[in-house]
């Protein structure tokens, strides 16, 4: 991922949150095939300097049987993004000299790949995973709601993984090199846009 020194964000902090928030990566493995991406669900763990990812696949699941094991991995984590219209811009409009952005924030983590075969592991794993997503509901759902059997059995079906992240980094491209009353702008069109999206996205942007 491109990051120029403006649009970086270096603060692991922040950069663990957005995983927390953002938990879909789309993980790039190479395979004798060449290079596939998977859109994955993880549960990040505090390990080592920069965390660590957890999650599971079907056995049958090419990250299984095309990924071997102890491999390198790319994984990006993306948040909110909008498309920017030149017409949302208080300055430069006299000019003409404006062209459309699109606004983000995203991670890049770098990592090995480890399988684990492990029941134990697993359940404890998709209990994490489930209770970081329903933590904040009235009723929030738990693997004790579903039938002893039901889980046991897929479980069987389902193979565990961990990835030890290398390197982590991040990017807000949020406009910062716009002027204030810019971002003012951006940030009110943005919140009457349609998408949900659109208005968490106007949440990040700083005036």
């Amino acid at each position: 991922m491109h990051i120029q020194p403006l649009f970086a964000e270096t603060d692991i902090g922040a950069l663990h949150r957005l995983i927390d928030t953002y938990p879909l990566a789309t993980l790039t493995t190479h395979t004798p095939q060449g290079l596939e991406a998977h859109l994955l669900p993880l549960e990040r763990i505090a390990t080592g300097v920069h965390g660590g990812l957890r999650g599971h696949v079907a056995r049958q699941h090419t990250l299984c049987t095309e990924a071997a094991d102890g491999s390198d991995v790319l994984l990006v984590f993306q948040g909110p993004n909008a498309y920017i219209s030149p017409r949302w811009y208080v300055n430069g409009q006299r000019s003409g000299r404006l062209a459309p952005s699109w606004n983000y924030v995203a991670v890049q983590a770098r990592g090995r790949l480890r399988f684990i075969d492990d029941g134990a592991w697993l359940r404890a794993h998709l209990g994490a995973l489930m209770a970081r997503q329903e933590s904040q509901r009235e009723q929030p759902w738990s693997l004790d709601d579903t039938a002893a059997d039901f889980v046991a059995d897929a479980a069987q079906r389902l193979i565990g993984f961990e990835i030890e992240i290398l390197d982590l980094s991040g990017k807000r491209f949020l406009s910062q090199q716009r002027t204030e009353a810019d971002r003012r702008s951006l940030v009110r069109h943005l919140e009457r846009e349609p998408s949900g999206m659109a208005r968490d996205l106007a949440a990040l942007i700083v005036p």
